[in-house]
């Protein structure tokens, strides 16, 4: 396989790499900052699949995980070249976490950039860790480990405020919202992480929920960079929300598993998905984060997770909340929300819509849907087309029908009901093929996605993650047939692409009969110094 054969180069190179730090370091102050340029970048692709404890008698492993780091040169190549630096969620960066935490890493579900791309925040949904890498160097710099409640505590994914000040946790089995604040030094470099439990949001609430306080790893004390806890999750907190409402409650908002905490431009505000329907808009500043805005089912569908700004609205999308329930949905919400401790009545103010499937909510075989017709939005990608200059276009993945659907995003803003500009499908260019223990080929499975920065020798294009034959996460929807990271050449336009490559990755089971790669989401790390 591609994989063994990039094994020994991939161990060399970032021993290498480690054993050379400080004449990187010296390297990169004598070139000075003008020596990247913005099209110098990596991706950064995330691989759920343990890696370690695989054998005969535990044939799928017990934890661990793969990331894969892809030099933009190399995937710029005719055809690309499948040559990335692997790191070992455990081997590599966090080898002591069980020791220090309780726990090993398990299933990373997603990578995503500081807003200056030098630090790298590491998401496990199985163990409920948050790793922060420094991107420069490939070294770990703090482990976290989120609040330990009655139902449970994971990590679904973290997102940096846009201003670099805070990380805003969605700790989806323990039903909370937290905050990594950033303390930087005069010079804006971050001196301190610290995980703050009193910042920390019971998206539940009620008496004996806390089961584990939040736990702080300094990875690498000689770095000067402090990783820590700061003060504690306090219990029992308010079971309604501001406006008297319940939190939680069936009909209303039926299970507030966090999924996505999107932040808004103002650095200020989250609009944070919920597994079961409806959505919180938090004021993440406030200590303890507060919610500020409040929907619920009749107006906010269930399972979105994928979000971006653009031209003074976020966009969110809806998608599959159980096996075989079809659900694809755009919203547009303004971004005028209050500081708490001020709030909005429910539902206000109401969001537009853009896109609704007909066959949202029916469920495969019933209703007139047709067995493996259904859909589901995850992950959204915003395109800017250059040409113009003024034209964005929203592409939204569809990981059961591999298509991606194309909204316009850009002004007037007079006809909202004719924003979908087309259709085009991820099968059309047979990229995507088999791999070991699949039943079927040229099911791409497109997760989450990233777009390249500026116009490079290819142009624009999105680097995707597909999803594997064994998936570990959302299996009822993500089951793919070619692991790997795709690569989506758009048009000219920027109105539709095609998927020109796939980098086919691999984790053999115990008995080498299946391959059980399963990427949830490709990241772009620009090469600043």
């Amino acid at each position: 396989m591609i994989e063994g054969r990039l094994l020994k180069s991939t161990v060399s190179r970032v021993v290498d790499a480690r054993r050379s730090v400080s004449t990187c370091l010296v390297i990169i102050l004598l070139l000075g900052p003008g020596v990247a340029t913005a099209e110098d970048y990596e991706v950064w692709l995330s691989d759920q699949a343990n890696t370690q404890g695989i054998s005969s008698e535990s044939l799928t492993g017990t934890h661990g995980g793969k990331i894969r780091i892809y030099e933009s040169t190399d995937l710029d190549q005719d055809p690309p070249v499948n040559n990335p630096v692997v790191l070992d969620a455990t081997a590599d960066l966090f080898p002591n976490a069980d020791a220090t935490t309780g726990a090993h890493v398990s299933r990373i579900h997603g990578i995503l950039p500081s807003p200056d791309h030098v630090y790298m925040a590491l998401n496990f949904v199985g163990s409920g860790h948050l790793g922060l890498v420094d991107g420069r160097t490939k070294r770990p710099v703090c482990l976290f480990r989120t609040t330990g409640t009655t139902t449970g505590r994971q990590n679904h994914m973290s997102f940096w405020t846009p201003d670099g000040q805070h990380i805003i946790v969605a700790n989806q089995n323990g039903r909370m919202l937290e905050r990594v604040d950033v303390v930087r030094n005069q010079d804006g470099m971050p001196e301190q992480f610290v995980f703050n439990g009193t910042a920390s949001l019971d998206l539940v609430g009620g008496p004996n929920r806390i089961q584990a306080q939040p736990i702080a790893v300094d990875m690498e004390p000689s770095d000067s960079i402090a990783c820590s806890v700061s003060g504690a999750v306090a219990e029992a907190q308010p079971t309604t929300t501001p406006t008297g409402a319940p939190k939680q409650a069936v009909g209303l908002r039926a299970l507030n598993a966090p999924i996505c905490p999107i932040p808004a431009s103002n650095s200020r505000h989250a609009f944070t998905t919920l597994g079961g329907g409806g959505m919180f808009v938090i004021n993440v500043t406030a200590t303890p984060m507060a919610i500020v805005g409040e929907y619920d089912l009749s107006v906010v569908r269930a399972a979105g997770c994928g979000g971006a700004e653009a031209d003074g609205f976020m966009h969110l999308n809806t998608g599959t909340s159980g096996p075989n329930i079809s659900e694809f949905s755009i919203y547009r919400f303004g971004l005028d929300y209050p500081i708490a401790p001020a709030f909005n009545a429910p539902n206000m103010p109401v969001p537009l819509a853009v896109w609704q499937d007909p066959d949202n909510g029916k469920v495969a075989g019933q209703n007139g849907l047709p067995v493996g017709t259904n859909r589901d939005a995850h992950g959204v990608v915003i395109v800017q087309n250059t040409q113009s200059g003024t034209a964005k276009y929203l592409h939204q993945m569809d990981r059961i029908r591999n298509n991606v659907e194309v909204f316009k995003l850009s002004p007037p803003w007079n006809n909202l009901s004719n924003r979908h500009e087309g259709t085009y499908s991820l099968t059309a260019s047979g990229a995507c093929g088999g791999t070991m223990g699949t039943t079927k080929t040229n099911d791409p499975t497109p997760d989450l996605a990233d777009l390249s920065p500026g116009e490079g020798s290819k142009g624009d294009r999105m680097y995707v993650a597909l999803r594997g034959p064994f998936p570990l996460t959302v299996s009822h929807a993500a089951d793919g047939s070619c692991p790997g990271l795709g690569i989506i050449d758009l048009s000219p336009n920027r109105r539709s692409g095609n998927l020109t490559a796939v980098m086919e990755t691999s984790v053999l089971n115990g008995d080498g009969s299946r391959n059980l790669s399963d990427p949830h989401a490709a990241i772009v790390r620009k090469k600043r110094q």
